[in-house]
């Protein structure tokens, strides 16, 4: 299990990598083309769902990467077997918080469909980008569950 979680969120980071990059090349054209007086219309929704997607997509593996905010205050004065406890009850929050954002997720997907929801200017559908955030919430659901049984240490 922790292979394929590991393999999923890399999968996962990279395709957040190649939307970042897409995000730059569309602001840097859209900022050249103004000066010519040829804006690319509707670029504004198009990096904001990039921005939605390249989050959700960079979440899991950075969450594996430990990259977060590590609150030691309280955490580092406990012995080993209570920190333990403390890392499996946390994960086990994180775990309930995301397998409830997906499923609100999937609602919302659904909704956005059965009301065929589109953004104003280019008319794009907002289901896609909703299911994708579903998808890594469901990924981040994963890295939670494997760091469970495998994260020995949970140091960085």
């Amino acid at each position: 299990m922790r292979v394929w979680v590991n393999r999923l969120s890399s999968l996962l980071s990279v395709i957040a990598g190649i939307v970042l990059l897409i995000m730059m090349v569309l602001t840097f054209s859209d900022i050249v083309l103004r000066f010519v007086g040829r804006p690319i219309v509707g670029v504004y929704e198009v990096v904001a769902f990039l921005g939605a997607l390249v989050t959700g997509f960079a979440l899991p593996r950075a969450s594996q990467m430990k990259a977060q905010v590590y609150v030691d205050l309280l955490i580092d004065k406990l012995g080993p077997r209570p920190r333990r406890i403390l890392r499996i009850i946390t994960r086990i929050l994180v775990f309930c918080m995301f397998l409830i954002a997906a499923w609100y997720f999937i609602l919302m997907g659904k909704k956005f469909i059965d009301t065929r929801s589109v953004t104003l200017s280019l008319r794009l559908p907002f289901y896609p980008v909703v299911f994708g955030l579903a998808i890594s919430s469901l990924a981040q659901c994963l890295v939670s569950v494997a760091e469970i049984f495998y994260d020995q240490g949970g140091e960085k």
